[in-house]
């Protein structure tokens, strides 16, 4: 009598779910033909010892040649499988059809050996029976709603069952059939909710990083948008330029109606006032150049250690009185991912370490300890530059960093508002600190490439 629709339609759906659930790869990898094999000639082996070893043969009064019979069927179902797919990357419906009455047979070998076995013996092999079950319930994802594997360990044992010879086993057998089958469902259904909590996971995960990627591109939008505006300033600052030009030009001319003597002079000063008008044009046109790069180009990996001690081994020639360290703090940090690649990051930790050593002004840093580290929990790459100098103001901790604002009176008030303006357009962050002991500590958080 065949089923109707809708049962073969739940039982169909069923099985594809288990499919899905299934790791083909990790299977494949475990039923290849040099396994089975070596599996072949161990448990041959093992039967042999069991049933003719002395001690082994008392304990267990095993029959080898009943037990190999039953061995024989699953090995040669088991070899077969892994020839058929042994040049196959996944399998398809038909080869876990054909999984399943593999694993059946493996299940009703175990359940022979407890009903073929004397008593003591029979205990044990229904113990590994019990553990063989447990363990493939969890390998192939048994579950009460797709109970497939199941319902093959069951006929296994009951096919096994006749081969018993008194009462006692058949009491062996009600414990064991239920224990077994109970351990392959649970266990089964233990790593499925396991997998979809790992997915789970990873889904929040994946909502978390984009959500933090959309804030990255906001702000790089935003910092795009202020770099062009600083773009057309350059604009202005270039026509004003060409404008001082055209005075120095008309000034030359009209001190040629002087005295000779003045004259001269006049002509000297108004050549230098050309010549600084010149370069300050050329370094106009070479901010503009690099905003341009920078404002276009793609983050580029970066690896931390070698540009760190780079701006160690450079700030250490200018500041010969401090002392300045670098730690990479296990495990090794991984590459960031910043635009402009690592003269970026360069010039941002150069110009942090540089206003560590100058401090105020008036008193500046002995030591300096740079220290990058990969967060345990987050993942981010974190650089700290700490400080024994006199540290921020307490009103300037919180406050946004300001181009030319300064406490130095030769500063020129760029380095800081320049490296938040630069980590921002790659996505990363600076925090400012006094640390605990006095002196200033900064903490860079840097977006990292994932691999």
């Amino acid at each position: 009598m065949r089923a109707p629709p809708e049962s073969s339609s739940v039982v169909v759906t069923a099985f594809r779910r288990w499919m899905h659930a299934q790791d083909a790869a990790r299977i494949l990898a475990s039923e290849r033909v040099g396994t089975c094999v070596g599996t072949a000639l161990a448990g041959t082996a093992l039967l042999a010892a069991v049933s003719w070893a002395p001690g082994a043969r008392t304990f267990f009064a095993l029959p080898f040649s009943t037990a190999f019979a039953c061995f024989l069927p699953g090995i040669v179902s088991g070899l077969a499988f892994s020839v058929v797919h042994s040049r196959r990357a996944r399998l398809s419906t038909w080869g876990w059809l054909w999984r399943l009455p593999c694993m059946a047979l493996l299940h009703f070998f175990l359940a022979s050996l407890m009903a073929l076995a004397a008593m003591p013996g029979a205990i044990v092999f229904g113990m590994a029976l019990v553990f063989t079950t447990a363990a493939h319930g969890r390998q192939y994802r048994v579950t009460w709603r797709e109970p497939f594997l199941a319902v093959g360990t069951l006929v296994g044992m009951l096919c096994a069952l006749p081969l018993s010879a008194g009462a006692d086993h058949a009491v062996l057998f009600a414990i064991v059939v239920p224990s077994a089958l109970i351990a392959e469902l649970y266990l089964g259904t233990f790593a499925v909710r396991h997998d979809q909590a790992r997915a789970d996971a990873e889904r929040l995960r994946a909502a978390v990083h984009a959500q933090l990627i959309e804030q990255q591109e906001r702000d790089v939008g935003q910092l795009t948008q202020a770099m062009a505006e600083m773009l057309r300033h350059h604009h202005d600052m270039d026509q004003a330029l060409l404008h001082a030009e055209s005075a120095a030009d008309m000034m030359k001319a009209f001190g040629a109606q002087r005295g000779s003597l003045a004259r001269t002079e006049f002509e000297d000063q108004a050549r230098q006032l050309q010549d600084s008008l010149r370069q300050l044009q050329e370094m106009v046109k070479e901010v503009r150049a690099k905003g341009r790069r920078f404002a276009g180009t793609e983050p580029e990996p970066v690896e931390l250690g070698p540009v760190l001690e780079a701006v160690q081994a450079q700030v250490a020639l200018r500041f010969p009185d401090v002392d300045i360290h670098v730690e990479l703090q296990p495990p090794r940090p991984q590459r960031a991912l910043l635009r402009g690649g690592p003269v970026t990051l360069r010039r941002v930790v150069e110009n942090l370490v540089v206003n560590a050593c100058e401090g105020n002004g008036a008193q500046g840093a002995s030591q300096v300890f740079i220290r990058a580290r990969t967060e345990p929990l987050s993942g981010r790459l974190e650089v700290e530059i700490e400080d024994d100098g006199p540290g921020f103001l307490p009103e300037r901790l919180t406050a946004p960093a300001e181009e030319l604002y300064t406490t130095k009176s030769q500063g020129t008030g760029l380095g800081l508002y320049t490296s938040e303006c630069l980590l921002r357009a790659s996505g990363g962050l600076l925090h400012r600190h006094n640390g605990p002991g006095g002196g200033a500590l900064l903490r860079i958080l840097l977006p990292r490439e994932y691999r």
